[in-house]
């Protein structure tokens, strides 16, 4: 038997942030470049045929999210970030699946490169 899943997606690309990350001081006290995208998939939550804001996911919002917890703290590690931001978006606007990637983009290494990247997934059990 299948079964059909009709679903719709908000993508947001490449928020660009300062943030104070990372296990060496300087990165804590002069901050990173850091990228972050966000993929949410909803059943009938934002299919909106009465153009209303506020019958939808508002992805200002959920930037907002995004740059609150960015700026709440230091965190040594991205999987932290990434992982508290995948939660705070899950806890508020619980969609089927949500996937964060969060890029940080400078390294404190002797290697050329363009960026190192955390993605966290989580699914609901439709």
């Amino acid at each position: 038997m299948f079964v059909i899943l009709s679903m719709e997606k908000i993508t947001i690309k490449d928020i660009k942030l300062i943030g104070f990350h990372g296990l060496y001081d300087n990165e804590k006290r002069d901050g990173v470049n850091l990228g972050f995208d966000i993929e949410l998939f909803f059943e009938n939550q934002i299919n909106n045929s009465n153009d209303n804001i506020d019958k939808t996911i508002n992805y200002v919002e959920v930037i907002d999210i995004v740059k609150k917890i960015n700026s709440s703290d230091n965190f040594d590690l991205l999987e932290t970030l990434c992982n508290k931001i995948l939660n705070e978006i899950v806890r508020l606007y619980n969609p089927l699946k949500a996937i964060i990637r969060v890029r940080k983009f400078e390294l404190p290494i002797d290697t050329s490169l363009d960026f190192v990247e955390v993605e966290m997934t989580k699914e609901s059990n439709v």
